[in-house]
């Protein structure tokens, strides 16, 4: 009878199942090397597939990486296990630098890995091998980061140490996830500190770029009016020629008449008026010459101290080895005088004047903040007061024509302070806050004096005298045309009129089969079809050495450039009285006379 508590025999484990689910990584080799089992996190780490593998030799299957020609993977593998085949005893190896072939769906090649390896022998009962068991350990990513913080040699010790004391290797594992920890939460705090710097370097470009655009949008807003401004000044001029010439022909019928005197001053301002539109425009005629800023100061200081009064102390600073600027003398002295007028009624109950001049060298940062800028050498004049300030409103319209806080003003003066600073390649910044005062900058381009034009020898100027020469006068207006021949006739000349450029070789090469010759031509800059350039050009085919007088109620590059004559070209600006007219006629024909 059998026993009541007998139990059934349990089953025999599956201990090739148990191998291959092992967590480490285990091959099995027989003494020819050739793999007999695997483990499948082997598999995992190997890149391979367990019926690839079995039954081929270890070193078939896991080569060198031929692209290393240092690889020592397989040569150190098999001294290894020759030892262990030998001395019948485990054969611990240092860390092996041994690549694995990818699988070609992952794009073939060798990928570089660090292996530690341990090889120990399978006794049979008569003491031979029978098999080997290769287990090894991946410790890539942990050499990566041995190599970045420690020495080899350091790092070969411990891993010496590691593969004979497993609990020695769990607690340096531990310390290594420590330190990686530690590294990545530094790094985490880097990358935030980055990007909160990053942050406030793009807050900052974008408020350059907004800077930037709104100096653009001021001046385009600027370069509209003055271009408009100038238009308006050369229709102006050409009405004003006329009213001149018609004024003083009515003032030798009647003379002191007191209605001719009221409408000649009346002319007199309204031409002023369109010189400073002509200045904000940059289309005002320039003579610029080597400059020293300084003595400009010190030449106008007396007029000043007249001008500001006593309630209002000056203060003048010129440096010594101040830089040459290249500006038309004049035209600076208006610009100091102008900003020191906005100045003293900036300061109705007195204050403190300061002007100072300085060698700057406004560099690419600057220049990035500043349009128009172009880095390199300048030479700097500042005016600054103690006087009311003004708003950021204010300082946006500061420089229109027409716009003033004042109660009685033309709104011309600093406007044509701009329009002279940019015709003079200058720069001009204004820094105003309000109750505190305002300082207007101005910087011109550093020149040496050797590389400026010459200015030419002063002469006599020609006595206001008339002639018997043969002028060809070429002008569009009619009225301006009309009053110009007029006047020119009254002065004993023969005068040839053309409205055209046309008109103009016409009436030429008729005179010329005449046996006439002519002595001057009077053209207008701009016309229809051709412009005086032109004309006087072709007349010149005909009249060679003739004397060529040039008008112009504005600028233009066939004559100037930038608003500089070229080569003390005889030019008459608009308006023009007929005094003025005479002389620079007489005035033209003495150049050509030299000139030949």
């Amino acid at each position: 009878m059998p026993l009541a508590d007998a139990r059934p025999t349990p089953p025999e484990p599956d201990f090739r199942l148990l191998f291959q689910s092992l967590p480490g990584l285990y091959l099995v080799l027989d003494p020819s090397l050739v793999i007999l089992g695997v483990s499948n996190a082997y598999l995992a780490a190997s890149l391979t597939r367990r019926e690839d593998i079995l039954g081929r030799g270890v070193f078939e299957v896991f080569p060198d990486n031929p692209d290393d020609p240092a690889a020592t993977g397989v040569a150190n593998l098999r001294e290894s296990l020759q030892r262990v085949l030998a001395l019948k005893r485990p054969d611990a190896m240092a860390v092996q630098k041994y690549d694995i072939q990818r699988p070609a769906s992952e794009g073939g090649g060798f990928e570089p890995r660090y292996w530690s390896p341990l090889n120990a022998p399978a006794l049979s009962p008569d003491g031979e091998v029978r098999f080997i068991l290769h287990r090894v350990e991946d410790v890539t990513e942990f050499v990566r980061l041995k190599e970045a913080h420690w020495a080899q040699g350091h790092l070969a010790d411990e891993l010496r140490d590691r593969a004979s004391q497993v609990e020695a290797e769990i607690f340096q594992r531990a310390q290594e996830i420590q330190e990686a920890n530690r590294q990545l939460r530094d790094l985490q705090a880097h990358l935030e500190a980055r990007v909160e710097a990053r942050t406030a370097e793009l807050q900052q470009a974008n408020e350059a770029l907004l800077h930037s655009e709104e100096q653009l949008r001021q001046s385009q807003k600027m370069e509209a009016v003055g271009r408009l401004a100038g238009g308006i000044a050369h229709d102006f001029n050409n009405l004003l020629t006329v009213i001149f010439g018609a004024s003083e022909v009515l003032e030798m019928d009647l003379p002191e008449n007191p209605h001719l005197q009221a409408i000649r001053q009346a002319s007199e301002r309204a031409a002023s008026l369109t010189r400073q539109l002509l200045t904000f425009s940059r289309q005002q005629i320039l003579a610029p010459r080597a400059l020293d800023l300084n003595g400009v100061l010190q030449g106008i200081s007396p007029i000043l101290r007249r001008l500001l009064g006593e309630d209002i102390e000056i203060k003048i600073l010129c440096p010594q080895g101040l830089g040459k600027v290249f500006a038309d003398p004049s035209q600076i002295e208006q610009v100091i005088l102008n900003l020191a007028i906005n100045a003293r009624d900036a300061m109705p109950e007195g204050g403190k004047l300061t002007l100072e001049t300085a060698n700057v060298d406004l560099d690419e940062a600057y220049a990035a903040e500043h349009l128009g800028v172009v880095p390199g050498p300048h030479v700097m004049v500042a005016v600054s007061d103690t006087g009311l300030g003004m708003d950021k409103a204010t300082q946006g319209r500061i420089f229109e024509p027409f716009f003033t806080t004042k109660e009685r003003g033309t709104g011309l003066g600093l406007a044509t302070v701009f329009g002279v600073v940019k015709q003079s390649r200058g720069h001009i910044w204004l820094y105003s806050e309000v109750g505190v005062g305002s300082t207007f900058k101005i910087y011109f381009p550093e020149i040496r004096e050797k590389d400026c034009p010459e200015a030419s020898e002063a002469s006599a100027l020609p006595a206001d005298e008339g002639g018997n020469e043969t002028i060809l006068l070429v002008e569009d207006e009619d009225q301006v045309r009309e009053v110009t021949g007029s006047v020119l006739r009254q002065a004993g000349y023969t005068v040839l009129e053309a409205r055209n450029g046309d008109e103009a070789l016409a009436l030429c090469a008729q005179h010329a089969q005449c046996a006439g010759r002519i002595h001057l031509l009077l053209t207008d800059v701009i016309m229809p079809g051709m412009n005086g350039r032109q004309v006087s050009e072709q007349v010149l085919v005909h009249h060679p050495g003739l004397a060529v007088l040039f008008m112009s109620g504005y600028t233009d590059d066939a004559i100037l450039r930038h608003g500089v004559l070229e080569a003390q070209v005889p030019f008459l600006q608009k308006p023009f009285t007929p005094s003025k007219l005479r002389i620079k006629v007489r005035e033209a024909l003495a150049w050509a006379a030299r000139q030949a």
